[in-house]
């Protein structure tokens, strides 16, 4: 058996893009992932064939103790298998990494530790604060708001000799945190506490000392929150530059597979909107589809099409799958030596450049229609589809035309299953713009979301067809609609769409 071993994690403050290098290494290459409750789940998506483990702790619910914590890594260690712990902000500072390492050293374990971007000084700067400025100060202190003892045992009077005070899980103790303080500060020091801290729902509550425990009651400030002292507070009028995102926010259900959201999230993340992560479909290839990429390449090799056939991409899926399968056959590209290859979309193209074709036909402005214009004029007469089961948009178009024309299909599209706990935190969020990228991915939302409900959000969609289906059933048309088939496109539209309604 392997030797297992324990990667001690830091995920950064809460936006994903925020984890390190060597994080994403890790989380590839992980087969077993332990994580806490403020990790972004965009993490999560990294450890794709990972076994993942909830753990986290929220107020007056803790999934697993501490110690229940400490023997599930050594148990899954000892089963000789790459475990990541992964962790809120940075390991080593008040997140128990040390008490977990010395854990692992006394069982045996072998284990390493990755440091995180901590939170004590990317959530103010995400809040436009420095906790450093040479007009202000040259030291600063960190300290924590929730000590394992359960009452402050600090030295308020040498904390407020130190330039900027930075306190972590503050808002429970706030108003001792503030008394102790005036003892030494005078009340208007400037300070901030900053909720949900470099996310789309930071909010940000700006006062002087004297007044921020009023401030943090009347707009109910709820953990996790970070609390901030000194005057370089001041500098936020000047240097807040994430709020003023365009939209900064916003909260964007995403309802693609799950294997394929991380791009759009990042998207939507690097607007300052919120990505709601709800897959209604997802993608499955089974061994009938198997045989019928077997039978599909049999038939290429052994008869002639040199000159007359035309094989069309129609999703970045289809590219992957394939030529997975075709690669399992001991086959690559060159089956495809005197034929055609077309694509739908920009990014199928990309996709199967990776795997040396640069495809002949590639539509304009990348949408099925456009691709039914260019093979109706084609001299070629064999057409042949590499697409989803049960999936069909133009071929009865270019039947018309007395063009031959073969579905190929080697995947199937299916319903993404959730529970009712799933549905409801999407509710509670309550969305502002649902996106769709296909008519099945609106469809299978339909069956966990009522019209009415669907109806008083932004509908933003790709395509024609897709918008069509959407009104069809809702009686709604969507208020955006991506002419081009990427993603990309769409968050432009989302962008333009406010932009617009600020107006």
């Amino acid at each position: 058996m392997k030797k297992g071993k324990v990667f001690i994690l830091g995920g950064g403050p809460g936006d994903p893009s925020l984890i390190t290098l060597k994080g994403v290494e890790v989380l590839k290459k992980a087969e077993v992932v332990i994580y806490d409750h403020l990790i972004p789940k965009e993490l999560l998506l990294y450890a794709e064939k990972s076994e993942k483990i909830y753990v986290g702790k929220e107020a007056g619910k803790h999934t697993l103790s501490q110690e229940e914590i400490n023997k599930l890594m050594v148990e899954k260690a000892k089963e000789g298998k790459t475990v990541v712990r992964l962790k809120g902000g940075d390991p080593f500072i008040f997140g128990r990494g040390g008490e977990e390492c010395e854990f692992l050293q006394k069982n045996g374990v072998d284990f390493e530790v990755i440091p995180g971007i901590s939170s004590f000084y990317s959530v103010p700067a995400y809040a436009g604060i420095p906790i450093t400025h040479r007009d202000y100060n040259s030291s600063f202190v960190v300290a924590t708001g929730s000590p394992a003892e359960g009452n402050l045992k600090l030295d308020f009077s040498a904390i407020s000799r130190c330039g900027t005070i930075v306190f972590l899980m503050t808002v429970k103790s706030l108003e001792e945190i503030v008394n102790n303080l005036l003892r030494f500060l005078p009340q208007e020091t400037p300070c901030a506490i900053i909720e949900n801290g470099a996310t789309p729902l930071q909010r940000t509550i700006k006062s002087k000392l004297s007044d921020i425990v009023k401030g943090a009651r009347e707009n109910k400030i709820r953990p996790p929150a970070i609390f901030i002292v000194g005057k370089n507070v001041e500098l936020r009028e000047k240097l807040n530059w994430y709020e003023k995102k365009k939209l900064f926010g916003k909260k964007i259900v995403i309802t693609r597979p799950l294997n394929q959201s991380l791009e759009f999230s990042k998207l939507i993340y690097d607007k300052g909107a919120l990505p709601i992560l709800f897959p209604t479909i997802k993608i499955s290839s089974y061994e009938k589809h198997k045989r019928k990429i077997k039978d599909f390449v049999s038939y290429i090799e052994t008869q002639n099409h040199d000159g007359e056939t035309i094989v069309v991409f129609t999703s970045q899926n289809g590219v992957r799958i394939f030529f997975s399968h075709l690669f399992e056959l001991g086959k690559d590209a060159r089956i495809f030596s005197g034929k055609k290859i077309a694509v739908v979309g920009e990014k199928t193209a990309e996709e199967i450049k990776k795997f040396g074709i640069i495809p002949d036909i590639i539509p304009q402005n990348f949408t099925t229609s456009e691709l039914l214009k260019i093979l109706k004029e084609t001299e070629e007469e064999k057409i042949f589809f590499i697409r989803a089961e049960g999936v069909k948009n133009i071929e009865d178009e270019l039947m018309k035309t007395r063009k031959s024309v073969f579905n190929v299909e080697i995947y199937s599209i299916e319903k993404e299953n959730h529970t009712e706990e799933e549905i409801e935190e999407v509710r509670k969020l309550s969305p502002d713009v649902l996106t769709f990228t296909s008519s099945l991915s609106f469809l299978y939302f339909k069956d966990y979301f009522d019209s009415e409900w669907i109806s008083q959000r932004v509908i933003a969609c790709i395509g024609e067809v897709t918008a069509r289906t959407v009104e069809k059933h809702i009686g709604k048309k969507p208020e955006i609609i991506s002419q081009k088939q990427t993603v990309e496109n769409l968050v432009q539209e989302i962008e333009k769409y406010f932009s617009e309604a600020k107006l």
